[in-house]
């Protein structure tokens, strides 16, 4: 009779993780949204207040800034407080950020609601992933973190086309109102429903076989021991590289110079340059989730494999966009690579995740994805501060109260950006991901 019941908790609870992975992985579809959404709002921004190229570049880079200033004490914390706290806590932070935007009487007010967005956000993936590790098997780990990003990129999705004709409609001050009325409404359902492990609703571990080892352990022993696993595990550093380079080149782009891009060079609308911005979003939602299936599945839990053929594919995708743009023509093949950089980039990053989670123990898995997931924001801040500064020593016009960047300057940007990509192949070379025997419980 004991054996019947716990077969059957076991099957509720396999059902009710849904729920509370369908909650949490709401408001990361907001932190994908706020991610992004400068490429579309970027040229309102400059015209309300008749910002630079890099003071919108240092603007836009702000969340990325703050997200990766979070990230150790984010991880700290998910381990010694539990995931759920901090996912209320980083929900909360986005509202207030959103609040300030949508009320923001001056650009400073603006820049101050975009930190905290950033703050915000920065405090949602790692209490996520702490979470998939509880209500997940090891060998679902890639498939649920390549989905968790694709449901994020559903967010970019929307901040891309979507967002366009939303701001038409009602401005897009309203758009962080509302943003701040639907976050809340997710804050109220995750304290009712969300807990931070199966144990916490009376279900039995995931993991069949393993140890229901104690949940807490004191803040001092949380730090030591995540720090320890960094000082063992130097192949962390280098994916810490990797990954800043790949992600932070691309968040240089979409997330924000290829707006403007588009409009100065190929003259386009905001509506057309939306659809662009949908194209990449749409490949990211396909290449997170394919990438996680990949790695999980066909490649069986190496890691490796996956990404050094994915910085390859990342480089060569840079290759091929500086060429097609230099000729200025074929529209279509632009939208292609528009399309592949979200495919190669996540071949090349999710796996880079799931190695991270491979070398890291349940208990302290926060505290190392923490520290770990400061570099591809850190990256991100980089690239983006530096791509604006080289547009704006590309002798840039202003019409109609907008900066105007020549050819060149983005041409250089991206040359920048293709070198770095370059790096990356070479670096992910290195890589030791360990035994079957050594992976992390």
């Amino acid at each position: 009779m004991l054996k019947i019941k716990v077969e059957k908790n076991y099957r509720g609870l396999l059902k009710y993780r849904w729920i509370v992975y369908a909650l949490v992985v709401s408001v990361y579809f907001f932190v994908y949204f706020h991610r992004v959404a400068p490429a579309v709002m970027g040229q309102a921004f400059m015209k309300e207040w008749s910002l630079s190229g890099t003071t919108l570049g240092i603007m836009s880079s702000l969340y990325f800034l703050f997200y990766a200033a979070v990230q150790i004490p984010s991880g700290i914390f998910t381990d010694f407080i539990g995931p759920k706290k901090l996912i209320i806590l980083s929900a909360m932070s986005i509202v207030v950020g959103s609040f300030l935007s949508y009320i923001a009487p001056t650009f400073t007010v603006l820049a101050i609601g975009r930190a905290l967005i950033g703050a915000g956000a920065g405090l949602t993936f790692v209490p996520l992933a702490k979470i998939l590790r509880y209500w997940f098997r090891r060998r679902e780990f890639a498939t649920m973190i390549g989905l968790n990003t694709s449901i994020g990129n559903v967010g970019a999705i929307f901040a891309s086309a979507p967002l366009v004709a939303f701001m038409v409609l009602v401005g897009w001050r309203n758009i962080f109102l509302y943003i701040s009325i639907i976050i809340l409404f997710l804050v109220v359902m995750i304290i009712k429903f969300v807990e931070d492990s199966p144990e916490k609703k009376g279900f039995p571990p995931i993991e069949q076989q393993e140890v229901n080892i104690a949940y807490k352990i004191d803040l001092k022993t949380t730090i030591a021991q995540g720090i320890s696993i960094w000082l063992k595990n130097p192949t962390i550093f280098l994916l810490a590289i990797i990954i800043a380079i790949c992600y932070g080149t691309l968040m240089g782009f979409e997330g924000l110079w290829a707006g403007p891009f588009l409009a100065n060079v190929y003259k386009m609308n905001n509506a057309t340059i939306g659809n662009f911005l949908l194209i990449t979003a749409v490949g990211m939602v396909i290449g997170q989730v394919s990438a996680g299936y990949l790695s999980d599945k066909v490649f069986k839990g190496k890691r490796k494999t996956p990404i050094v053929i994915g910085t390859i594919l990342y480089a060569m995708n840079w290759m091929l966009f500086l060429i097609v743009i230099t000729s200025k023509q074929n529209l279509l093949l632009l939208k292609l690579l528009f399309f592949t950089f979200a495919i190669t980039n996540s071949i090349a990053t999710v796996p880079i995740l799931g190695l991270v989670a491979d070398l890291s123990p349940k208990n302290i898995y926060g505290t190392v994805a923490g520290i770990f997931n400061m570099s591809p924001f850190i990256g991100s801040t980089i690239f983006q501060g530096i791509m604006g500064n080289i547009l704006d020593k590309s002798k840039p016009i202003i019409e109609n109260g907008i900066k105007i960047f020549p050819i060149r300057g983005y041409l250089w940007a991206f040359t920048f950006c293709m070198v770095a990509a370059s790096l990356a192949v070479f670096l992910s070379i290195f890589i030791k991901e360990p035994t079957s025997v050594n992976i992390a419980k």
